[in-house]
């Protein structure tokens, strides 16, 4: 996954380790952990939160004025105004591992936050007045007038807004499904 994903090696790990070599099929147990991260993950997005409770940061008054679909963004739905990169959160497992990420190429720079440096550029602009100042228009718009405007180089930053993670609930949540699991495969 060219996107984003995490690997976590904690204490946690030699813990499901030893309940996965206890397991005669570890690969059904390994399925189980990532179907419950892919889950947790999702919520991370409807929560807009990261992975240890922190709030994500709002979005910019600038990103907030946008129109989507003829109407203002506003601040509601942080990362899901096309879904895109919700929806391609997918989870993998096989014997030995398990794993949640994306393969969206954005996915990284709102993990971990970054910057992007837009180069200077002239392209041609079609403006109109409109009360006395001049807007941009759709290119072909009856009264527009075309002009040629250059635009400096300049960057945006895009503050880290992290979903991929383990929280404290999590570890918690995976050593009673590995423990429920054990449960399961020992014969009383």
């Amino acid at each position: 996954m060219p996107g984003a994903s995490i690997i976590i090696d904690d204490e946690l790990t030699p813990v499901i380790s030893a309940i996965g070599i206890a397991v005669s099929h570890p690969g059904e147990l390994t399925a189980a952990f990532a179907a419950y991260l892919l889950a947790s993950t999702q919520r991370r997005f409807e929560r807009q939160t990261g992975p240890d409770g922190t709030k994500w940061p709002p979005l910019s008054k600038r990103t907030s004025m946008q129109k989507v679909r003829g109407r203002r963004r506003g601040t509601a739905n942080i990362l899901r105004v096309s879904t895109r990169l919700y929806s391609s959160l997918v989870a993998s497992s096989d014997d030995a591992s398990a794993e949640v990420g994306t393969n969206v190429e954005y996915g990284r720079v709102h993990q971990l936050g970054g910057e992007i440096n837009h180069y200077a550029r002239s392209q041609r602009a079609s403006f109109k007045k409109i009360r006395k100042r001049y807007r941009f228009v759709r290119p072909g718009t009856k009264g527009a007038v075309d002009r040629n405007i250059t635009i400096g180089e300049h960057s945006v930053k895009i503050p880290a807004r992290p979903y991929l993670g383990f929280s404290e609930q999590d570890r918690q949540e995976l050593i009673a499904i590995g423990r429920d699991w054990l449960a399961q495969e020992t014969p009383r």
